[in-house]
């Protein structure tokens, strides 16, 4: 089954790829593919362990040569340069690095100074680079082109289909398809990513709520946190993210009833690896709100998103913007006109302190909106 849908996920393949991503970075329809992007299907950068830039050479458990070639290594230089410079969203560096690199690569295989499975390793990891690059900037149609060929590069080195690497790819994959509104492509990638992680974490998953529900004892709790630390951690996250990618899809399709279950699942795992002194875990929370607020149960989502505000303020967090505009929504539905303003206004003051552009223009929504009901009111 998931070896089908992997299937399906890399068919109608376009190759060849050798398209340098910036030579479209003015076109204003990538500017707003971005936008939706971020805002309905990818609230936060899909990330593991940490790392917001695609994959490295040691989750692939491939490597460009041993320890002391690594040294000192051009491939491997240009590689970490162009890595560095991605991490500190340097995107236009980094893309010539990239290409840089790419090109290397091919000279030194045609010139019998790399092997041709060293080449490969090589220009799969700077496809995945240059997609990631592609899919920041809006260009999916590249970014899907050159996700495929990275997902074929690593089947032909022998990783299997469900390895970490291969279901972020598919994960990025799905997404695109949702923002074309390809619905049962989209459909199929979130599956793929969910029965590829789901297995892995059966067990964990037993023992943690066995955790939580205070039935193993003290020091047995101790050994399976660590055990996630040092083994499933990434496993876990990731399929937080696919239940979270996937719940934000069907809530866009108006599917409700499906949707808060794989939210509930994503904060299970939010909870487990990351924990509640984390943004990812509040974005969580945010999304079980937000689709309290278009079903009506006005309470709940009031009781959520409160929830994640003291956890916010505590931790000193930046997803407190974002809670307060939705607070400040639900006081709107609710009537409590008064209360919504004062809100948003405490959303708006903390999107500007930690310079959150979405939870700034909400805020600014939010109180036009509530200066308009006052007024009304007032004649």
């Amino acid at each position: 089954m998931a070896t089908s849908t992997m299937r399906k996920l890399l068919s109608s393949f376009v190759g060849p790829v050798g398209v340098r991503v910036f030579s479209r970075l003015g076109n204003k329809t990538a500017v707003h593919v971005s936008t939706v992007y971020r805002k309905l299907f990818c609230h936060r950068p899909l990330s593991i362990a940490g790392t917001t830039v695609g994959i490295s050479y040691s989750l692939f458990g491939f490597s460009f040569g041993g320890k002391d070639e690594e040294e000192t290594d051009p491939l491997t230089e240009l590689y970490r340069g162009a890595r560095l410079a991605h991490m500190r969203q340097d995107l236009q560096k980094a893309d010539t690095l990239y290409h840089e690199a790419l090109k290397l690569a091919d000279d030194l295989v045609k010139s019998q100074q790399i092997t041709e499975e060293k080449f490969l390793t090589a220009r799969t990891l700077f496809y995945d680079g240059l997609a990631d690059i592609a899919m920041q900037t809006g260009q999916i149609d590249t970014a899907e082109i050159l996700y495929k060929e990275t997902m074929k590069g690593c089947l032909m080195q022998g990783m299997e289909y469900n390895h970490n690497a291969m279901v972020e790819m598919g994960l990025k994959l799905a997404t695109i398809y949702a923002m074309r509104g390809q619905k049962m492509e989209a459909e199929e990638g979130y599956k793929f990513c969910l029965n590829a992680q789901i297995p892995k974490l059966a067990t964990t998953e037993k023992l943690l709520k066995a955790n939580d529900a205070k039935s193993v004892k003290q020091n047995s709790e101790l050994v399976l946190r660590l055990e996630m630390e040092e083994t499933e951690k990434d496993t876990a996250a990731l399929l937080g993210m696919a239940l979270s990618s996937y719940g934000r899809f069907l809530l866009y399709e108006k599917r409700y009833t499906e949707a808060l279950p794989l939210f509930e699942k994503a904060k299970f795992y939010a909870e487990h690896t990351l924990g509640t002194n984390t943004d990812q875990y509040l974005v969580v929370l945010n999304d079980i709100a937000t689709l309290y607020i278009v079903t009506k149960n006005l309470d709940k989502a009031e009781e959520v998103l409160k929830e994640g505000i003291n956890l916010s303020e505590k931790h000193k967090l930046v997803e407190k913007a974002m809670l307060f505009c939705n607070l400040g929504a639900v006081y709107l539905r609710k009537g409590d006109v008064s209360s919504a303003i004062k809100q948003c206004q405490l959303g708006m003051e903390s999107a500007k302190e930690f310079d959150h552009k979405m939870a700034f223009k909400m805020a600014e929504a939010c109180l036009k909106k509530g200066a308009s009901v006052m007024a009304n009111k007032s004649k």
